[in-house]
This record gives C-alpha cells, sequence and structure tokens, in this order.
C-alpha cells in the first residue's frame, strides 16, 4: 500500500470518527426528548467545530430575532446529519445582561435561534461540547447601583 494510500485510509478513518461522535451527540438530544430522560439530559447540546485546514472553530453569522442585532458564533446545535452533511443552528453568545457577546471565549449563556447553516464533515477535523447548561440560562438584570 501507497503512502498516498495510508493518507486517504487515515482521513477516511477520522471522518468516520467524527461522524460517529455528532451522531451520538444529536442521538442524545433526541433522546432528551422522551419522558424518561426529562432532566436527566439536555435537548441542546452546544459544540464547536474545528476546521480541517485552520484548526480554527468554525464561524458562521447571523440576525437575533429579538433585537435584529448581526452576530457571529462559533456556538452551534446539531439538527441533522445526513450524507455526510451536518445541519447546525446558530446559538447566539451572550453576556451576563442578555446583550450579544462577540466572543471567542465560553460566553456566560447561549441563545438558540432558527438560523440553520450545513457543512460537508469533510471540513472539520474535530468537536469540542460546551456545557448544556449555558443553553437559555436566565440573564441577570443589573440596576443602578444607587
Amino acid at each position: 500500500m501507497g503512502e498516498k494510500e495510508q493518507d486517504k485510509i487515515k482521513i477516511d478513518d477520522s471522518l468516520n470518527n467524527l461522524e460517529s461522535i455528532l451522531k451520538t451527540i444529536y442521538e442524545t438530544q433526541n433522546k432528551a426528548k422522551l419522558v424518561i430522560f426529562k432532566g436527566i439530559l439536555h435537548e441542546t447540546i452546544p459544540i464547536v467545530l474545528f476546521e480541517t485546514k485552520t484548526y480554527e472553530p468554525y464561524l458562521a453569522y447571523g440576525t437575533t430575532s429579538s433585537s435584529q442585532t448581526e452576530f457571529r458564533t462559533r456556538f452551534f446545535r446539531i439538527e441533522d446529519i445526513v450524507n455526510q452533511l451536518v445541519y447546525l443552528s446558530l446559538l447566539c453568545p451572550m453576556d451576563v445582561e442578555g446583550n450579544y457577546l462577540d466572543t471567542m471565549r465560553i460566553p456566560y449563556r447561549l441563545e438558540k435561534t432558527k438560523i440553520i447553516v450545513s457543512a460537508s464533515l469533510q471540513n472539520f477535523c474535530s468537536v469540542q461540547c460546551i456545557d448544556p447548561k449555558l443553553v437559555n440560562r436566565l440573564s441577570i438584570n443589573i440596576g443602578e447601583k444607587w
């Protein structure tokens, strides 16, 4: 077996592993809807996908429905996986007061959106799961000090 063939097998194995992990996350989200798992599993498991070419987080752009604020995010929810395409809904990063936060760090809160993007699994090399408790976490309204 030649070097090129071995590299192709490694890429195929890596892609199959990533697809398997994403399917497990997706199936867990779906199981959370069952009565037996209410309160145990989370219906949204936020993820960050890393691009194969740059090893940087994949970014997508959207507009919030409530305030019509444009945002970019690296946080997603898996909506479906079909024929090596992953369908992702954007999760909008928010600060403690409920304002959009343009950050590459873990935000105080993630707000679900109805914006969906699709991407080939071949574009990604790894995935990171984020704490599901951040999704739709309540904001803290900070009033005036005096």
